[in-house]
């Protein structure tokens, strides 16, 4: 089990609280690794004194979630692998849940929790990844109340990292987590890059997390909107194939450029443009590094804009299941 965490404060306490007691429900033996971003060794003493049985590494900088996952996992030893979110709680039985899904058959390489808005627990925050074919990534059931999901385990697209489970060998076989994603869609390209290499992903309804989204950046802060504009042109870079990329292109181009207008004219802020313009610029370097493992897979049908103001509309309405 593997929490990364950036100044979360009582956040952090209660999220490792409700870790400690899924994990004893948790067949065979378990581990905690906590990973402290610009943390000091005070920072690192403090938590290893109060929950004993964890690893506790301190950053002293800020190295980006995907950089502290990798850390965390070189560090665990586990067959299985568990993220949660620093700013999530997990309920008793979800880890046990996740891990009874994932063994139940060798080419299941990750499962997916039911994510749930914390001040909104009617309503779903993930079930799951979804990509469709321009390559725009989002959390499966978005803002649907809880009725709108399966009831029993179904396959998806992918988990998101806030709080799933992963098969080590299918992150040794993949190449593990992009460190230089630094936050953001680094779990997409986890789940594009597994699927194409054969391995399946599991929902579990079942497996609830409660979680404060968007507690460390802010979903509408600079930083996030450039880290995602950067993070999708490389994704595409380095997962889609070239089938892909000439029928959809143009949408993909169409889709950038009315996001991008749409966050400049309404949030007054040019981050989406710059974030996309740093990852045109390394287009080259990420389409060799994805070379040789990219091949066509399934992805959704286009769920456009629209879709994409509907999403943003959940994040921020205090009751989006109503909408």
């Amino acid at each position: 089990m593997i929490v990364v965490s950036y100044r979360k404060g009582e956040l952090l306490e209660q999220c490792l609280f409700s870790v400690q007691e899924a994990l004893r429900l948790v067949n065979g033996p378990a581990e905690l690794v906590l990973v402290l971003n610009e943390a000091t060794s005070e920072d690192e003493r403090d938590f290893a004194c109060r929950f004993a049985h964890a690893v506790v590494i301190a950053e002293p900088a800020n190295t980006g979630f995907s950089a502290a996952v990798s850390l965390g996992i070189r560090r665990s030893k586990g067959e299985w692998v568990a993220l949660l979110n620093d700013d999530a709680t997990v309920e008793p039985e979800a880890f046990a849940r996740m891990l009874a899904a994932g063994v139940s058959a060798g080419d299941i390489g990750s499962v997916a929790s039911q994510m749930r808005f914390f001040d909104r627990p009617e309503t779903i925050n993930s079930a799951g990844i979804v990509v469709d074919r321009l390559g725009v990534a989002s959390d499966r059931l978005l803002g649907q109340p809880l009725s709108a999901s399966e009831v029993e385990t179904v396959e998806v697209f992918g988990a998101s990292a806030g709080a799933a489970l992963y098969r080590r060998a299918m992150l040794d076989e993949i190449g593990s987590f992009d460190e230089s994603f630094f936050a953001y869609l680094e779990d997409v390209d986890v789940a594009w890059r597994a699927r194409m290499n054969g391995w399946r992903c599991l929902y579990v309804p079942a497996a609830i997390v409660s979680h404060h989204h968007s507690a460390t950046l802010g979903h509408r802060s600079g930083q996030k909107y450039y880290l995602a504009g950067r993070n999708r042109v490389r994704l595409l870079a380095k997962n889609a194939d070239a089938a892909l990329l000439r029928r959809y292109g143009l949408g993909m181009l169409t889709y950038d450029l009315a996001y991008v207008a749409f966050v400049s004219l309404r949030r007054g802020k040019l981050a989406p443009l710059r974030g996309r313009i740093a990852g045109l610029r390394e287009w080259k370097r990420y389409r060799r590094a994805g070379a040789g493992a990219r091949r066509p897979i399934p992805l959704a049908r286009v769920s456009g804009l629209r879709a994409a103001l509907r999403r943003g509309r959940a994040w921020m309405s205090p009751n989006p299941a109503k909408r």
